[in-house]
């Protein structure tokens, strides 16, 4: 609790900043903190009075301690042992696991929430506004599902050409794939018509500013690369809020869907995004005997700096009966030390039935699986 109140507070004081100026350390001397932060800052310091310890000393204190692995405060915090090393705040920036935290109790950054949320409303509409039944809704929900995972730039050109495609719109003639694209991506006119080039990262294609090494991006360690963009009057760039909450976690879904894909569809058929998103994808096994059902293993694809918050977050949807519910960790998060056992055991006593598999494992089995079906025939 006193983690998720401090990463809840780290979060609207970079809101604050964002919107009139200072940092963490103008914020803590002028005394306007969020309550979040006087809360945790209370409760940590009961728990360092009951060790006879007078920490912290004040808030500019605090601050810096945020820099420190959690494992090293003068207090016990009740954590995964793999969260022991993640720090709250990079320099003035919140970390990934802060980032994360903070969304885990209701998204203190108001904005990105709002967005998301917008995004996702806008999503909906758009599908269902287009789609004549439930399966045509299905197929446009991963169409703009997997456009937000593989495009974190658009040319006009192209909205125009899926404009063209989805054409519902309002009583205001307002089509609603607009409303969409205007909700996740932020417009960027050019002078004029022609190539603009653009500095992007090569593996997961999101844009990067000059001078930038990387993109950021959790798990990516490609270069940047020159990237022309044709278009007409300008092109869109995703809002963070989409890049947050779509893309960089869709990354993992996009390299699952396209792996599974490979396999021979007789033997398996993957469902991308089932029952509108009710798990990242449902692999339909042909039956091993003859007369015996297909068998069905869903997955979620969860790329989370810490297990203990992907576990505290984490639900299970019944909507697709299943033989096997699989949660799948990329391979960059095997990095930390005990993540998949952290995991399975933070996940111990909140959901039942549910393994936990890395992105290699996963596709092995997937693989085998498949072409035991292959073998029966």
């Amino acid at each position: 609790m006193v983690v998720e109140l401090l990463c809840a507070a780290l979060a609207r004081i970079r809101l604050d900043r964002q919107q009139g100026g200072g940092g963490a350390r103008a914020a803590g001397s002028a005394g306007v903190l969020p309550r979040a932060w006087r809360d945790a800052r209370a409760r940590l310091w009961w728990m360092a009075q009951d060790l006879g310890r007078d920490w912290p000393g004040n808030d500019l204190d605090l601050f810096n301690w945020c820099r420190r692995p959690l494992g090293s405060w003068p207090v016990a915090l009740s954590l995964a042992d793999g969260d022991l090393d993640a720090v709250l705040l990079e320099g003035d920036e919140l970390s990934e696991f802060a980032e994360q935290a903070a969304h885990l109790v209701r998204h203190a950054d108001v904005e990105a929430e709002l967005v998301q949320n917008q995004i996702f409303t806008a999503l909906m509409l758009c599908a269902r506004t287009n789609g004549g039944d439930d399966e045509a809704v299905q197929q446009i929900y991963c169409r703009l599902r997997r456009l937000l995972i593989d495009h974190p730039v658009l040319s006009d050109r192209e909205v125009m050409k899926l404009a063209g495609e989805l054409p519902a719109a309002d009583s205001d003639q307002d089509a609603f794939c607009d409303k969409f694209i205007r909700t996740a991506y932020v417009h960027h006119p050019v002078h004029r018509p022609g190539k603009t080039r653009l500095r992007r990262c090569t593996g997961c294609r999101n844009p990067i500013d000059d001078g930038a090494a990387g993109c950021g991006t959790p798990g990516c360690t490609t270069e940047p690369e020159w990237h022309e963009v044709a278009c007409l009057g300008g092109y869109w760039v995703q809002h963070r809020a989409a890049r947050q909450f779509f893309h960089d976690p869709g990354l993992l879904e996009g390299r699952l869907l396209d792996r599974l894909a490979e396999l021979t569809g007789e033997l398996v058929r993957t469902e991308p995004w089932p029952c509108l998103d009710a798990w990242d994808a449902a692999l339909r096994f042909k039956a091993l005997a003859p007369h015996a059902g297909e068998e069905c293993w869903v997955i979620d694809a969860k790329d989370c700096s810490s297990p203990g918050l992907l576990a505290r977050g984490f639900r299970i949807d019944l909507r697709v009966p299943a033989g096997r519910r699989i949660i799948v960790v990329p391979m960059h998060r095997l990095k930390a030390p005990g993540y998949l056992a952290d995991l399975e055991r933070e996940l111990q006593g909140r959901v039942t039935g549910v393994e936990v598999l890395d992105e290699r494992t996963f596709l092995r089995q997937a693989t085998v699986r498949a072409n035991q079906a292959g073998e029966d025939r």
